[in-house]
């Protein structure tokens, strides 16, 4: 693609996503053309809000059904998976696949430490993230892999696993902080 037109496009998509995201803004399958999985699942987070747009991830792809029944589905990466995770204290609920537009964790915009290793203990992921409105935070992790993960937030650590194998959870909630 000549430079030229690789500019349009990456103006004309950030202009559709930055249209995408604002509030109130009706989503509509359009607005998923041409968007990356990682783009799709921000939309999915931003969009959940909105009444009658249901939509969650699964290992193949972040999936919507919008309100007049119309589906649309953004692929993720051969080779990246996303787990969401609601690390907790007091409450959880019990979850396979990650809703984007139901899924509620009860730690909401908290920082929380995250380090994720392979089974052979090497570090992959160590950094602090902030939880999202839904008390999840996102991970892009690569396939067919077991990963430990130690999560620390409000004083309290949990380890677990997780894996990115097929046909593997999109949500973990059963991490509990203590």
């Amino acid at each position: 693609m000549h430079k030229t037109h690789l500019m349009l496009f990456t103006g004309t998509l950030l202009g559709t996503l930055a249209f995408a995201q604002q509030p109130g803004r009706a989503p509509t399958p359009t607005l998923l053309n041409g968007v990356s999985p990682q783009q799709a699942l921000k939309l999915a987070n931003t969009w959940r809000a909105q009444g009658g747009l249901q939509s969650y991830v699964t290992p193949e792809a972040v999936h919507f059904t919008f309100p007049d029944g119309q589906k649309r589905a953004v692929a993720l990466p051969k080779g990246q998976m996303v787990v969401a995770i609601a690390p907790y204290i007091n409450q959880t609920h019990p979850c396979k696949t990650h809703f984007t537009s139901g899924c509620q964790g009860e730690l909401v915009n908290t920082p929380v430490k995250v380090q994720v290793t392979t089974r052979a203990g090497k570090t992959v992921l160590r950094k602090t993230v902030r939880t999202l409105d839904n008390g999840f935070l996102e991970l892009w992790l690569d396939r067919g892999q077991q990963y430990n993960v130690t999560l620390t937030a409000q004083g309290k650590t949990t380890r677990g696993t997780l894996a990115t194998l097929p046909g593997s959870d999109t949500c973990i909630t059963t991490l509990r902080l203590r």
